[in-house]
């Protein structure tokens, strides 16, 4: 989204900036240090053990 000043694309009439905006950026962070984390081998397969286990628990 590149407006906080427009409508969010939710659907709830709200301007994005007061609806879904921190939501988004709180995502994206999480996004961002999830790939930081990959990079580095030992974290990578830490992540990807956790995955597995939590697929387990479904």
């Amino acid at each position: 989204m590149s407006q906080d000043d427009e409508l969010c694309p939710c659907g709830s009439g709200k301007l994005y900036e007061e609806c879904c905006k921190k939501e988004y950026d709180r995502t994206n962070a999480a996004r961002e240090k999830i790939k930081q984390a990959m990079s580095d081998p030992k974290k990578a397969s830490e992540l990807k053990e956790l995955l597995k286990n939590l697929k387990k628990e479904d």
